[in-house]
């Protein structure tokens, strides 16, 4: 009687572990990024207004400019070609 509940519980548990490991290979298999495939960058510094320095420039506005602040901000970003 015991040998058989002690086999059926090791039973149960060798399968479990079987289909956790299935799963963890499957899971791995999907994201192994090992596929080859180069994903597509965007190049940002190619398109006006996009670039490292025109983004440092837009953060900088403040609501709160006068006028000859926003004239000094705008001959900025024109030139930056922003």
């Amino acid at each position: 009687m015991w040998s058989s509940a002690i086999k059926k519980i090791v039973a149960a548990i060798t399968a479990a572990v079987v289909a956790l490991i299935a799963a963890v290979s499957g899971v791995s298999m999907l994201w192994s990024g090992d596929d080859g495939e180069v994903s597509p960058t965007v190049r940002t510094d190619l398109v006006p207004g996009y670039g490292p320095q025109c983004s440092q420039l837009y953060n900088t506005i403040d609501i709160t400019w006068t006028e000859s602040q926003w004239s000094v901000w705008e001959q900025l970003r024109k030139d930056m070609n922003c």
